[in-house]
């Protein structure tokens, strides 16, 4: 465990989408990684869970870098801090610092309500939320992830975020058929994730370690 970051930038045609965005001492990394795509502002954010090294950077970039470059709409699910507070103590100052910045932005830049089945369309791509925020006792954060398939009408591409076991478990019983993808972004960074025979569900061809 030598500290880890989640960010995944897609493009498509002239539109600019990040799928989570990298630790608290990752923002000028993840900044710089953008603007070497030629990405001048990004027109959504997607965030999985807000543990630091998946929205970290995302917190970073509203309270310092603002004018440096701007994201027109970011889509998340958290629960109420009180939550956090119960389940992961040591996660509540970042939930709650991230909460603090995001309550400063325009209503119309906020979709603070992602959930089974909400879509998210990107030109010719849609990105589809395939689960409700699960509030489980085990791993609770991880398994509050909210994955999402991205779709590209000839590939299907899952994000999996942090999902754990229990989650995962969860995920592939009321996902069915609908969860297979061509890649998939392993949970939890490819370990201690979901379990074998939720993969053999999503059955990719690539894994994204």
């Amino acid at each position: 465990d030598v500290g880890q970051g989640d960010a995944a930038l897609i493009k498509c045609g002239d539109a600019a989408m990040l799928i989570d965005a990298g630790e608290n001492d990752q923002g000028t990394l993840v900044q710089n990684y953008i603007r070497k795509q030629g990405v001048k502002s990004l027109d959504y954010l997607i965030v999985t869970h807000p543990h630091s090294d998946h929205v970290g950077a995302l917190y970073d970039i509203l309270k310092n870098r603002s004018d440096e470059i701007e994201i027109n709409r970011i889509y998340y699910s958290f629960a109420p801090v009180s939550w956090y507070e119960e389940v992961s103590p040591k996660d509540v100052n970042m939930v709650r610092n991230l909460v603090e910045e995001l309550d400063k932005l325009p209503e119309d830049k906020l979709r603070g309500d992602i959930g089974k089945d909400y879509k998210i369309m990107v030109d010719n791509l849609r990105i589809t939320a395939m689960n409700d925020r699960y509030q489980l006792e085990t791993d609770p954060v991880n398994n509050s992830s909210i994955t999402y398939m991205v779709d590209t009408g000839k590939k299907k591409v899952l994000f999996l975020g942090d999902m754990s076991y229990d989650g995962g478990a969860r995920l592939a019983r009321e996902s069915g058929d609908s969860l297979k993808a061509d890649i998939v972004q392993m949970a939890h960074h490819g370990q201690n994730g979901v379990g074998k025979s939720v993969y053999q569900s999503i059955a990719p061809k690539i894994c994204l370690w």
